[in-house]
């Protein structure tokens, strides 16, 4: 078992057979209890509250939206009744139930934000079949090139962004476990090793379930390019000079994990 629970975004669930599963969303005002009390009027009525997220309202900050896919096969009042219900309570200011078909998706939110960036879902598969096709057109070295760079571009950029989100001056300690935060967070990899040397300005970087290398697990090769690129060019930004990495280990290549070393460019 992972050290880590997995988690699922809130896209898409699974029915079970005999439910009745729809979403609910409701707007809430922002004090305390107010999930609480949505969460009672629900189990009073004996729905059953499959999975469900609480997130900001971007229009405004005084505000939250709590949205739930829940079963109603058991409950003992109509969709019309607990949405009357809902909107009765003091901390209620809307409420938006519908009917997920043909299959169980999000059908209330659009669109997914990343922070306050817009951002779109994607599984593994489908960035391993589009791996696949660019390689088919690349030469191997210019498929390693092409994603290598993309990777240096994205990574300067991230350490920008999460250096004004943290703090304009924060250190470079402070930048690398933040990065740590996020790779994990995204589901990109998770970095359990991280060892830089100042003075000599480079790096040692070891990661778990690189999503690269597990979507091309049986390639036999060491093939985390992007990932490799973005390291650079995220350390390139945090020493403030050109870095180059290169992959040492790989777990497409039959290693436990994948392993960057980052050195100055010369």
């Amino acid at each position: 078992m992972s050290s880590f629970p997995p988690k699922r975004a809130f896209t898409f669930i699974e029915s079970r057979p005999n439910e009745e599963v729809y979403e609910i969303s409701v707007l809430l005002k922002d004090v305390q209890g107010a999930i609480a009390k949505t969460a009672q009027t629900l189990a009073d009525a004996h729905v059953d509250i499959r999975t469900s997220i609480l997130f900001s309202a971007i229009e405004c900050e005084e505000r939250g939206y709590w949205t739930a896919f829940i079963d109603v096969s058991k409950a003992s009042k109509t969709i019309k009744q607990l949405e009357k219900e809902l909107k009765k309570l003091d901390v209620v200011l809307d409420v938006k139930i519908e009917k997920p078909f043909p299959a169980l998706y999000d059908v209330i939110h659009f669109p997914i934000f990343h922070g306050n960036s817009r951002a779109i879902l994607m599984s593994i598969e489908f960035f391993s079949s589009l791996w696949e096709e660019i390689e088919k057109i690349l030469t191997p070295s210019g498929f390693e090139a092409v994603f290598y760079n993309a990777g240096k571009k994205s990574g300067g950029y991230i350490a920008e962004i999460l250096s004004h989100r943290i703090s304009p001056n924060s250190g470079i300690e402070t930048l690398a476990a933040a990065l740590k935060q996020a790779a994990r967070a995204i589901g990109w990899g998770v970095i359990v090793s991280w060892e830089m040397n100042l003075k000599h300005s480079s790096a040692v970087i070891d990661m778990k379930e690189c999503f690269e290398a597990v979507m091309r697990k049986n390639a036999k090769r060491k093939v985390c390019h992007w990932t490799r690129g973005f390291l650079a060019g995220y350390i390139s930004k945090l020493f403030g000079k050109p870095m180059e990495a290169i992959e040492v280990k790989c777990l497409a290549a039959g290693n436990r994990m994948c392993r960057f070393q980052i050195k100055r460019k010369i």
